[in-house]
């Protein structure tokens, strides 16, 4: 080794099946962080502590129980976040109003209050919806 970095740009660093592991990892990596875990996990022992206080239920299955709620919940996820990225991407391609009238109002709450003929300080008025 000469202490020169030579890359050799044309040889592949991963196999194309470490790659697509890779790939993979990352990113279940980055959707597991969108997930609040510490919160998932007060919600299951908050639903421990209730289904516990119920007449009827043994002891032994309380944790059981609580576990497979939170699992059907869980399950459920999966096809909600894909109506709700769904409708996401309509908006972004579609104009909406909602957003335009937003961007607007920020951008005149960025510009300063308006000052009036008589020199005071006052805010842009809302448009009526």
């Amino acid at each position: 080794m000469t202490g020169q970095l030579s890359p050799n740009l044309s040889t592949p660093l991963l196999t194309p099946t470490q790659a697509a592991v890779l790939l993979d990892q990352v990113i279940y990596e980055q959707v597991l962080s969108c997930v609040d875990l510490d919160e998932l996990y007060r919600v299951g022992h908050s639903l421990t502590a209730m289904i516990d206080e119920l007449d009827g239920v043994p002891e032994d299955r309380v944790g059981d129980l609580a576990r497979s709620i939170l699992d059907r919940a869980i399950l459920r996820l999966p096809d909600d976040l894909r109506g709700y990225l769904r409708v996401s991407e309509f908006a972004a391609r579609d104009a909406c109003f909602l957003c335009e009238e937003e961007a607007r109002q920020r951008h005149a709450d960025e510009s300063g209050p308006a000052v009036t003929a008589a020199g005071s300080h006052r805010r842009s008025k809302r448009p009526i919806s």
